[in-house]
């Protein structure tokens, strides 16, 4: 199937498309890279080639132009046979038989990645590996001859308008060279383009064109270029004869492939500045390719080894296949959607911010973005596609996405808090102001790109990722930078509710913009209703973490209200309705700009998965429940039985294949911190990635069935989530007593999950929740102490619903 490999923030990626035979590769990603064609493989004594499946030479007679030999003369390509593949979580393995000679060839793509390295992470390279065992029969084919004790292996580059050549400069490692001008309009949906066309037609282009070049270097001595003229086949490429050995043994064929591009890459806008110009953030210390092969030669082992371990940490953790599946693919989905650059700021603007910040003191009027001490004009910049829309950093996936930098790298998350924190939209009416959807689209991330407008919900969701990422690092310093920004958008959401009956009076659109009428267009909805509510005490604690008890009690006073309104107006015995009223009157579609052409709105009262969607952050930093906990309980049971089709749950009872698999996985996650626990629904979800990378499909992490273009969609990293709820991990390091870590996992089966916000990365120690056969848990490796709930003998006052 289709399967991509990424790096994070640097852009380079690879998407082996084995049933279109070609290989799509850019320095600068997925929806602005080209086809290549790539013969990887080896040759058989009998003179035929072998390749996997990524190159249209597979079954087709070339023409061998040999010096001094008949111009007729003729090899196959041949594929191999049986071709498998394997993928861990930073890298995949490709495998092929050849049955005739009793040999199997093997071809491991690795992206290194390892938390909180930098250097590491952002190096735009690949590490490549191939060997050739020895093996028995294959299937009953009948043998050609006697196992060969070596066999000749190449690798070929074949690519239009990219002109690769094969060479061996002054006797140093061969390689393969290839440049070309990498048009910086990426391949975008078409309504996501018509929008990006009109939002951003005032704002200067961004760059057009960035210079790229790739190399592929062997790192083995004996390898030599390929003569075409001698060898035949299609493009540039490397040859090296390799020992045949025992499986798991041998010498391995290694290689680095690198790109660079040191051309700006992205307008970005700070703040009310101008649009400037950004570059990939790797370039600050790798100026050009040759720095790019260095360092990825330089420190190759150890960053393999880094990264094979961190591989092997989650490999080795109790999760069945789908979900192991799951996890490798929405990992580097999302990898290959992040943007890390570094942009520079004019001198005027940079004079400009600088007295801002002097007389705005600590807090500041948000939303600016304060530069940090010594970057002077440079500051840096963090942002998520999200996947096919092609929109930056939109608040509502990146709130799902949110539990990458939870997990493994919270600083991105604080650094996403800032820059959405200078997107703020004043709102007069109530004195507040509303976030911003998105950063920008495609290269242009000067301002929001989609029509849609998401007051209630974005508000609402920077207010959790602000209250979370605070307790869950400790770091106070974000929230002080922010705290008039989290005014502002507290100020909207109390405004909003101006019937005071709990819920939003317009909640405008949500992030179920492909549901059904009834999540997106009923008044009184409960969804964004219990969202808002947990803001609202995000917001209060925020509030008594900067000591304004008063205005924290204020607010909470009001959320606990809003609590009972909800409550009393949408339990319906077994589940929440999706909304409280189903009139249209003066209901406007957002898509057409006309009042609803119906009285009703249909499907008001139907069971949906999404009433809890604001409820798992609190519960991973320990808050109580906002709603009746047996109601919770029951709603939860009640939607997955009503909602259920074959790929996940549906946004309604009354529209089950209309679905994110994202919203489902964040579903399931919070059913696991409410204590409901069962077998995994993991393997409908990956069902769906099968059928979206198979038979001529190629979307990547597809986060929704066949009612939306949501393809090599990031969301999907919600998957991570499995090493918090399943093991309960719940954090909060400014809790009254000091920092409050926890784990209550399920004890039926024996099981070792690493805890991996808990981790000291530089240091190589992560924390593990071990489960023995006899339901006995503790925490091997601890670097904090963590408090285990749930045992026989605890008090059972200590057994909190959340936390």
């Amino acid at each position: 199937m289709s399967w991509t490999l990424a790096r994070l923030g640097s852009r380079f990626s690879l998407l082996f498309e084995p049933h279109h035979h070609r290989v799509r590769t850019s320095a600068l990603g997925r929806f602005l890279d080209e086809p290549i064609d790539l013969a990887v493989g080896l040759i058989e004594p009998d003179g035929t080639h072998r390749a996997l499946p990524f190159t249209r030479e597979v079954a087709q007679t070339r023409t061998t132009p040999g010096r001094g030999q008949d111009r007729s003369a003729t090899r196959k390509v041949r594929p191999f046979d049986n071709a498998e593949q394997f993928e861990r979580i930073n890298s995949v393995t490709f495998r092929g038989y050849s049955s005739a000679w009793r040999l199997r060839f093997e071809f491991n793509v690795h992206g290194v990645f390892y938390p909180q390295d930098r250097a590491l992470c952002l190096c735009p390279a690949f590490y490549l590996e191939m060997r050739v065992h020895a093996t028995g029969p294959q299937r009953h084919a009948p043998a050609a001859g006697p196992t060969p004790t070596s066999v000749p292996l190449f690798i070929r580059v074949g690519a239009p308008g990219r002109a690769p050549s094969a060479s061996a400069p002054n006797d140093r490692l061969p390689r393969i060279d290839f440049a070309y001008a990498n048009p910086l309009r990426p391949e975008m949906h078409p309504r996501h383009e018509a929008a990006a066309r009109r939002d951003h037609a005032d704002s200067p282009p961004p760059p057009a064109v960035a210079s790229v070049r790739e190399r592929i270097v062997s790192l083995n001595p004996g390898a030599w270029p390929i003569d075409p003229d001698r060898e035949g086949g299609g493009g540039a490429g490397l040859r090296l004869d390799l020992p045949v050995s025992d499986a798991g043994e041998g010498i391995k064929w290694r290689l680095v492939w690198a790109a660079h591009t040191a051309d700006p890459v992205m307008s970005v806008r700070r703040g009310a500045g101008p649009p400037t110009p950004a570059r990939l953030a790797y370039t600050d210390t790798l100026p050009d390719l040759d720095a790019v092969v260095a360092d990825a030669i330089e420190h190759r082992d150890d960053r393999l080894a880094l990264s094979r371990r961190f591989e092997k940490l989650l490999g080795q953790a109790p999760l069945d296949a789908p979900q192991q599946h799951l996890l490798a693919q929405s990992f580097q989905t999302y990898l290959g959607n992040t943007w890390w650059c570094t942009g520079e700021l004019p001198a005027a603007e940079t004079q400009a911010g600088a007295e801002a910040d002097a007389s705005a003191g600590e807090a500041g009027p948000a939303p600016r973005l304060k530069l940090e001490p010594g970057e002077g004009r440079r500051f840096p910049w963090f942002s998520v596609w999200e996947g096919s829309s092609l929109l930056h950093s939109t608040v509502d996936a990146e709130y799902n996405s949110s539990l990458f930098a939870l997990c493994l790298w919270p600083d991105l998350l604080a650094l996403q808090l800032r820059q959405w924190a200078e997107r703020l939209e004043p709102h007069a009416a109530s004195g507040g102001a509303i976030l911003q959807h998105d950063l920008g689209s495609g290269n242009d991330a000067s301002g929001q790109a989609s029509r849609y407008r998401m007051a209630v919900e974005e508000n609402s969701n920077f207010l959790l990722l602000l209250q979370t990422y605070t307790r869950w690092t400790g770091d106070r310093s974000v929230a002080r930078a922010l705290a008039a920004t989290a005014s502002s958008l507290t100020a909207y959401l109390l405004w909003c509710d101006r019937e005071n009956d709990g819920f939003p009076d317009d909640p405008g659109e949500n992030t179920m913009i492909d549901g059904p009428a009834a999540l997106r267009l009923a008044r009184r909805p409960t969804y964004p209703a219990v969202k808002r509510l947990a803001a609202l005490q995000a917001s209060a604690d925020l509030l008594r973490l900067a000591g304004q008890d008063d205005a924290a009690r204020d607010t909470e006073s009001i959320a606990d209200a809003d609590a009972a309104k909800i409550e009393s107006a949408a339990w319906l015995g077994d589940h929440y309705a999706i909304a409280a009223d189903s009139s249209a009157l003066e209901r406007v579609d957002p898509d057409t700009g006309k009042p609803l052409p119906f009285v009703e709105i249909g499907g008001t009262d139907a069971y949906s998965i999404h009433t809890s969607n604001g409820l798992l952050l609190p519960a991973m930093i320990g808050r109580p429940a906002l709603l009746d906990r047996e109601r919770l309980l029951t709603d939860l049971i009640s939607a997955d039985r009503e909602c259920a089709s074959r790929y996940g749950g549906g946004h309604s009872s009354d529209a089950v294949e209309n679905l994110r698999v994202s919203l489902n996985l964040w579903r399931d996650l919070f059913a696991r911190y409410a204590g409901l626990s069962g077998v995994s629904s993991a393997g409908r979800y990956w069902d769906l990635q099968v059928i979206s990378n198979t038979a001529g499909n190629s979307m990547g992490f597809a986060d929704a069935y066949m009612n939306d273009e949501l393809s090599h969609y990031p969301r999907g990293v919600v998957c991570l989530g499995w090493f918090l709820a399943t093991p309960r991990l719940t954090i909060d390091r400014l809790a009254p007593a000091g920092p409050y870590l926890t784990v209550n996992p399920d004890r039926h089966a024996a099981q070792r999950w690493p805890l991996l916000p808990l981790a000291d990365w530089s240091a190589g120690k992560v924390p593990v929740c071990v489960v023995s056969p006899r339901g006995d848990v503790h925490i091997e490796a601890p670097t904090d102490p963590v408090i285990v709930h749930g045992a026989v003998d605890s008090d059972p006052e200590e057994i909190e619903f959340i936390g």
